[in-house]
């Protein structure tokens, strides 16, 4: 309860931040030779709104274009109905369906000049399942994104790694799937890349053990700044979920969980990027609570970004908003996540 009272008096003010202009960014944007990194935008930033029904997930290249953006990073789960318990799961999504998005998100970031840079798969089955039948058939879901990659003209396919609780037999599972998923993808000049995605995938020193273990080039990491909880409260969750996609702006809800509040245990967020950082051919910089300064509440963004140029990493940086517990709209978090990455950018070495 302390921690919500907190957070409700950290965030007062929030929708008062000077939200930068897209004519603001635009300038940044010409501008950005002068830091280490360029700027992609995560599709999920924008899932409330697509769910809701007031985005047309194929304007994604459109509004990122209007925010300043330069590359793009998709959402599977979006273009198939939705996610969990969001939205309705098209009951058929193939080769041919994938191929339809993959032409028609072609035609929209060629239209605004936008580079396809990853795809995040979800709900295709669970790489770490224990049975080598019920792992080849979650290997086999993911084909059909790789294709799509490869026609859009990605680098990569971002997958997870759930299934089994016992290290051992998820150890065991996760490098055969992937080692397989990487010998499909290679063909396509695809790259096959691991998020710490909580649970047993951000436990940095096991995720190690597993990418010492996969015998393809074409692998790699998404190194994410927030997604570092290695067990959730489950009830907590739920209720977290419940309200996400359905938010009341004018009610209080300062007794409302977050999902920094469901995490239960955590792998220290900044020795994690650190570990994993050396494989990363992408890098999510998530957000989800901001304070009246505009700073992140749940971690230090100087410290990850220190921590990622430190790292010698010099590809796109993605701005990825939650939304968790927020008031701010998804425009509004993907505006104030991009004005704290700049900012945190000039104040390192």
């Amino acid at each position: 309860m302390k921690r919500r009272i907190f957070l409700k008096n950290s965030l007062i003010g929030i929708t008062g931040l000077p939200l930068v202009s897209a004519n603001a960014f635009n300038f940044l944007k010409e501008n950005s030779e002068e830091y280490f990194f360029k700027l992609s935008l995560a599709q999920f930033s924008l899932f409330s709104p697509i769910m809701n029904k007031q985005i047309d997930p194929y304007d994604f290249a459109k509004i990122a274009s209007d925010e300043g953006f330069k590359g793009l990073e998709y959402m599977s789960a979006i273009y198939k109905g939705g996610l969990m318990s969001f939205g309705n799961q098209k009951k058929s999504f193939g080769l041919k369906e994938a191929k339809e998005f993959a032409k028609k998100s072609k035609a929209k970031s060629d239209e605004f000049g936008l580079e396809n840079l990853l795809i995040m798969v979800d709900g295709e089955g669970d790489l770490s399942n224990e049975g080598m039948k019920k792992g080849m058939k979650s290997v086999e879901n993911h084909y059909k994104w790789v294709d799509a990659a490869h026609e859009m003209g990605c680098h990569s396919v971002r997958v997870n790694l759930y299934g089994s609780s016992n290290e051992k037999i998820w150890l065991e599972n996760s490098i055969r799937n992937l080692n397989k998923l990487c010998e499909y993808a290679k063909d396509f000049n695809i790259n096959i890349i691991i998020e710490n995605h909580n649970s047993l995938s951000s436990n940095a020193d096991l995720l190690l053990k597993v990418i010492k273990n996969i015998d393809y080039d074409n692998f790699g990491t998404l190194p994410d700044f927030g997604n570092w909880c290695l067990e959730f409260d489950q009830e907590i969750i739920r209720t977290v979920y419940s309200r996400f996609g359905n938010k009341d702006k004018n009610k209080d809800d300062s007794d409302f969980p977050t999902m920094a509040d469901a995490c239960k245990s955590s792998f220290d967020k900044y020795e994690g990027m650190r570990k994993i950082l050396p494989y990363a051919k992408g890098v999510s910089a998530k957000s989800e609570l901001f304070d009246k300064k505009g700073d992140n509440i749940t971690f230090d963004y100087k410290q990850m970004m220190q921590i990622v140029k430190d790292s010698g990493y010099r590809g796109y940086i993605g701005v990825e908003f939650g939304g968790f517990g927020s008031n701010l709209s998804a425009i509004e978090g993907i505006r104030a996540t991009k004005n704290l990455i700049f900012k945190s950018a000039k104040l390192i070495q």
